[in-house]
């Protein structure tokens, strides 16, 4: 006898439609290095205020954000042993601020926070914050700035007898302002809220 073997016959796999990335010409893409270097996916790239930032802006928050790839001997501040009294804060920023006034309204509301020091380098300050400033226009006329801001726990790295400064990434996350000083006051108030949980032991 003979018999004829019948074979359903399977449906064709599902193709997962990739997700679109609404970016605009000249604008900051999420890549596996903003999730490597910031935590932050790409779902939660323009979330996180990151597509409005440029190419060039997007470049100089990873690198400050960036660890020495080598490994060594790494040394923090303590968590909750911080001092109970001035904190000192590195405050860096890089963007749209050709006239400086940004960076010095964003030094001078982190220096009006009680208990806190601006310092000028990463090895004598107890937390840094680093700021990317974005100008927003519309008609090539200003109405406002974005800053994205990272905090950090500065440290230091031994090899071979010689160290090195790295930082620990602690908080991404951006502000917009229809005026520069208003941004300066956003992020002094979310830093003592970050050098509080610092004093408490619950730093990133």
């Amino acid at each position: 006898m003979s018999g004829q073997a019948g074979f359903a016959q399977q449906p064709p796999a599902a193709v997962k439609p990739k997700p679109k990335t609404t970016a605009k010409p000249g604008m900051a893409v999420w890549s596996p290095e903003v999730q490597k270097t910031l935590g932050v996916t790409a779902e939660n790239f323009n979330a996180e205020g990151l597509n409005k930032l440029t190419p060039a802006q997007l470049t100089a928050l990873l690198i400050s954000a960036r660890p020495d790839p080598r490994k060594g001997l790494l040394t923090c501040p303590a968590s909750g042993t911080m001092p109970s009294g001035t904190l000192k804060v590195l405050v860096t920023v890089a963007g749209d601020d050709p006239t400086g006034a940004i960076a010095a309204a964003i030094r001078s509301a982190v220096g009006s926070i009680s208990g806190v020091d601006v310092v000028d380098s990463a090895g004598t300050a107890d937390r840094a914050l680093h700021v990317v400033v974005q100008e927003q226009t519309v008609n090539k006329r200003t109405i406002g700035f974005t800053a994205s801001y990272l905090t950090a726990t500065p440290c230091s790295e031994e090899i071979a007898g010689k160290k090195t400064e790295v930082e620990l990434k602690g908080t991404l996350g951006t502000y917009s302002n229809a005026k520069g000083p208003g941004l300066a006051k956003d992020l002094a108030a979310m830093l003592e809220q970050d050098l509080q949980q610092l004093r408490t032991g619950g730093t990133k």
